[in-house]
């Protein structure tokens, strides 16, 4: 009996330990929530809309599935930076506007391993709410333009 509940109280332990995000799940495709298009082109992406998730991003991920992406969510429109520290993989990043219009592109953001890493933004008059980050090349494969409008599924 004294086992049982102790083994009970370590699976709750390590559930919530999972949940809140000690244990990062790098390589999960399976916390897709959301997609986003352009024109037929669907992206099926993990969403962070708070600090912490934004902080780390893609961070760690060995690889991202050729139609994934991450959307980051923000409360208002502002020029916001993006560094691709402890990032593993090369990434387009693309900014929007409140309307999911597309404002910017950085296209080929470089893996950075180091401590100094540079900040990818778009021109300080460019304002985003929403940024998505995809594998690099995506962009110009699906001819992701400014001015074209992305739409969330």
């Amino acid at each position: 009996m004294k086992e049982e509940i102790i083994f009970i109280i370590i699976l709750i332990i390590i559930i919530i330990l999972f949940k809140s995000g000690y244990f990062p799940l790098e390589n999960s495709i399976n916390k897709t929530t959301n997609k986003i298009c352009f024109k037929e082109n669907c992206f099926n992406i993990e969403i962070a809309n708070d600090n912490l998730e934004r902080q780390k991003g893609l961070m760690f991920r060995e690889k991202l599935c050729p139609d994934c992406g991450m959307l980051f969510v923000f409360e208002q429109e502002d020029n916001y930076k993006f560094w691709m520290k402890n990032t593993l993989i090369p990434l387009d990043i693309i900014y929007m506007d409140k309307n999911f219009v597309i404002q910017y592109v950085d296209y080929d953001a470089l893996p950075c391993k180091i401590e100094d890493c540079s900040f990818y933004s778009p021109p300080k008059e460019i304002k985003s709410k929403y940024v998505l980050e995809v594998n690099s090349g995506v962009a110009r494969k699906f001819g992701l333009k400014i001015s074209e409008k992305m739409v969330l599924k």
